[in-house]
């Protein structure tokens, strides 16, 4: 791929214009000193023995990280005077840093919309990587009343890396679909994600799938195909049990009820089935 953009790789992912990882930096603007700043800030936090990461995972869990006044102050002065007007001018290594500051509550409180928004417009750019990142914040994060918005995001990104064939993807709309506080579960979509990262060779797909079998979500129930999925994951013992006549049943795990696939009741599956060669 060639590109006069220096943020965009040949793989279509995301770098910076200025490394401040890199040991030889040397930050020669107040762009890169202010991101210079900010970066030895997050490093100063993260973890280098098991001790630290305790202490670290303890802070991050309360959204606490102990700096000093004196760096907050001065982190508070960067993303207001040099990193938010470098965003306004398209510059997207502060898109990108600033993402990380609401992100993590770097110089600023913590949040998570404004760390969205960022990240939103350096997906929106074509990043694969940021794609990634933004699919997965959305689908895994918890957005309180946002949980249907933040759906709807999640199976647009992941459908997005879906036709580049990624499987990732596939059983990430898999999961998508099966998550019935979203309000838009759909047992055959869940189902038909599954089975397409499955047969690419996705090990968690392959077993959601034979589950899916086992119990007849989004699929007529077949103990023999839920068992050669079971096998194919590398659930021996699982697929063993199957092929005995033990089919117990796992208390507690999506979904309580299962729809079987050709029994509509009350419009409780909302979607039409998808077709497999076409599915978007």
């Amino acid at each position: 791929m060639e590109t006069n953009n220096p943020n965009i790789t040949p793989e279509g992912n995301f770098t910076l214009v200025y490394h401040p990882s890199d040991p030889n930096a040397e930050p020669h603007t107040a762009l890169e000193a202010g991101i210079q700043f900010l970066y030895d800030c997050w490093d100063s936090n993260w973890p280098h023995t098991d001790e630290e990461t305790l202490q670290y995972l303890h802070r991050y869990n309360q959204f606490n990280r102990p700096l000093s006044i004196k760096a907050r102050k001065r982190l508070q002065r960067i993303i207001d005077k040099v990193l938010q007007p470098a965003f306004e001018e398209g510059n997207q290594d502060a898109t990108y840093w600033l993402f990380v500051a609401y992100d993590v509550g770097l110089g600023v409180e913590r949040d998570e919309d404004k760390a969205l928004e960022y990240l939103k417009i350096l997906a929106e750019c074509g990043y694969i990587d940021m794609q990634w990142e933004l699919a997965s914040m959305c689908q895994c994060y918890y957005w309180d009343n946002r949980k249907r918005e933040m759906h709807r995001e999640a199976v647009k990104w992941n459908e997005k890396l879906a036709k580049r064939g990624e499987e990732e993807a596939m059983y990430r709309l898999g999961e998508c679909f099966s998550d019935e506080s979203s309000g838009k579960r759909s047992c055959r979509k869940s189902f038909l994600w599954y089975k397409r990262a499955a047969e690419r060779g996705h090990k968690e797909a392959m077993e959601e799938l034979g589950f899916c079998y086992q119990k007849g979500i989004g699929v007529k129930k077949d103990l023999a195909t839920a068992a050669e999925w079971y096998e194919k994951a590398g659930m021996h013992d699982k697929a063993e049990r199957l092929r005995n006549g033990e089919d117990e049943f796992a208390s507690g795990v999506f979904p309580s009820h299962p729809i079987p696939y050709m029994e509509e009741v009350d419009g409780l599956i909302p979607f039409p089935e998808m077709d497999m060669d076409n599915p978007f």
